[in-house]
């Protein structure tokens, strides 16, 4: 029997052993974060497993069983990325600080086409880059549990099936590629945290882009877009966003409503001085780039 089998057979004898007639999910919820706080991650995972089968949409159960399968891992010295699926079910199940957790420790692993075809619900993250594909195969259906895909450098137009096929997506790379149109489809990548569009030649994106509420970085960089969406202060979690290399000259009124933003880089656009002006103004904490004229 190989260690990652011994492994979920002993988390399933704990929690074997740990049921009690106390059927309060919460319970043993609290008794997995005390657990994680002493570093005994196995009554942690145990605990969190029997809180989960007494209620199996518990969201924070979920991601906590994931943090602590990751450091049982760290703390033996073996890697599996299997606590991935945990976070997937914490994100569907709408324990938002997932996303992020998922984009830390979800892409360490990160498989060719052909090496994921061998485990397709386990590749979580998979590499295309600069193979000079055209379009994202129908192939990526078997792939439901994606979360990472770098497919930077080639010669793609669209996304074909991805939408629909890969909906835990929160890194997408699209970066380098002959995109010059984005469906409304992408809203249905609602977990999205990361995306690159660099070097495209995009002119507008949907104005459904601005659904993507866990959105933090955003890459417009070097593309033809001249305007961008009215909605765009709706994207509260972004953190970055690059529209450098682009012909705006003016972006929409909400974007003094993204509070979060750190960094807006806007080189290489036909922007007035009166304009970076009002964006200091309404971005007092944001470090805006721009050229000097």
């Amino acid at each position: 029997m190989n260690t990652s089998k011994k492994i979920l057979l002993t988390f399933a004898l704990l929690g074997l052993f740990s049921f009690t007639f106390n059927n309060d999910p919460n319970t043993f919820l609290n008794k997995g974060l005390n657990s994680i706080a002493k570093e005994d991650y196995l009554q942690a995972i145990s605990n969190f497993t029997m809180a989960i089968s007494i209620q199996n949409d518990l969201a924070e159960a979920y991601y906590h069983r994931a943090v602590s399968k990751n450091l049982f891992g760290v703390k033996e010295g073996f890697h599996n990325s299997d606590f991935c699926l945990d976070f997937i079910d914490a994100m569907k199940y709408g324990y938002t600080p997932a996303v992020e957790k998922l984009y830390e420790l979800g892409r360490s692993e990160c498989f060719l086409l052909k090496s994921a075809s061998l485990m397709p619900e386990k590749a979580f993250c998979i590499d295309i880059s600069s193979q000079n594909i055209d379009l994202i195969s129908n192939q990526f259906s078997e792939f439901s549990n994606l979360v990472s895909l770098n497919a930077s450098n080639n010669n793609i137009q669209d996304l074909g099936t991805l939408y629909n096929s890969c909906p835990y997506i929160i890194a997408l790379d699209l970066g380098d590629n002959n995109i010059s149109y984005m469906s409304s489809d992408l809203s249905k990548l609602k977990y999205l945290y990361e995306l690159n569009l660099s070097n495209n030649e995009i002119k507008n994106m949907p104005n459904e882009i601005t659904e993507l509420e866990a959105m933090a970085f955003l890459n417009l960089r070097g593309n033809q877009l001249t305007a961008l969406p009215k909605g765009l202060g709706a994207m509260k979690s972004l953190k970055l966003l690059d529209l450098s290399l682009n012909k705006i000259e003016k972006l929409p009124k909400s974007i003094s409503e993204l509070e979060n933003l750190e960094t807006l880089v806007l080189s290489g656009n036909p922007i007035a001085k009166s304009e970076i002006k009002r964006l200091h103004t309404e971005l007092p904490n944001t470090e805006i780039i721009f050229d000097v004229q």
